[in-house]
């Protein structure tokens, strides 16, 4: 049985060469179901950069984002996760 995931799944990846660092945050759709309206406000944020090719939406209404920012990308993942969770990732 597959597993269904209730919270956002982060990682952070480095380019081997250039070193840049990217986010990538998978949003379940059941997560987005309830904070649909705050993660529009987040990624609408100056500080989130990310293109239409940086999205891959899935048919179960999830989405799968790139983003990069000035800011640490985990600094700003949390800011949005941990009010949303109570997690003290």
């Amino acid at each position: 049985m597959a597993e269904v995931l209730t919270e956002p799944q982060f990682q952070i990846f480095t380019h081997s060469k250039t070193g840049v660092k990217t986010g990538r945050i998978y949003f379940p759709a059941l997560f987005l179901a309830d904070y649909h309206e705050i993660i529009s406000q987040w990624l609408q944020r100056h500080e989130i950069l990310f293109n239409e090719q940086d999205i891959k939406h899935y048919p179960d209404g999830s989405f799968r984002l790139y983003f990069r920012t000035i800011n640490s990308l985990e600094t700003e993942y949390l800011q949005l996760i941990k009010p949303l969770t109570g997690s003290k990732q």
